[in-house]
């Protein structure tokens, strides 16, 4: 899943969760189970046949997306009183896949290739011929009933 429906999943259980422990806990589990939706990711090639163009264009992916969510998020929450709550689960949600960047540069770490390998086993497998509208109307729909959540008072 890319990073804006995770930042819009963890803002929500934020917003309505003002425990920081919970929080934590909620925010990272949602994460695997948001993973499990089928969902569309950035580019077809696996990490580890990048080269330089796809990387950057991976990156640049990664940081639009992250700005993306990061924008809406702080619209969604300018006059919210909650707000750090909702940043808090916001980011939590997102950091199980900061490792995977890591794994761009520092390709023979064990713990990281064991980590990719753990957070792909979750993800599920799509095929057939509707996956691309299947995939990004899920995603949409996830983003969508997040924005809903967050926007109730």
């Amino acid at each position: 899943m890319v990073i804006l429906p995770h930042l819009l999943i963890g803002a929500a259980i934020g917003f309505k969760i003002h425990n920081p422990f919970a929080i934590l806990v909620l925010a990272l589990t949602s994460h695997f189970i948001a993973d499990r939706i089928p969902h569309w990711e950035y580019g077809s090639k696996k990490l580890e046949d990048f080269n330089k163009k796809d990387l950057f264009i991976f990156l640049l992916e990664v940081a639009a997306d992250s700005l993306l969510g990061l924008t809406l998020l702080f619209w969604l929450l300018r006059e919210q009183s909650l707000w750090p709550y909702a940043v808090f689960g916001a980011f939590i949600s997102a950091l199980p896949d900061f490792p995977l960047l890591l794994l761009l540069f520092f390709p023979r770490a064990k713990w990281l290739i064991s980590y990719q390998k753990l957070h792909s086993a979750n993800h599920v497998d799509q095929k057939g011929p509707g996956k691309n509208i299947l995939s990004i109307a899920s995603e949409l729909a996830v983003a969508i009933v997040a924005i809903l959540i967050i926007g109730l008072k």
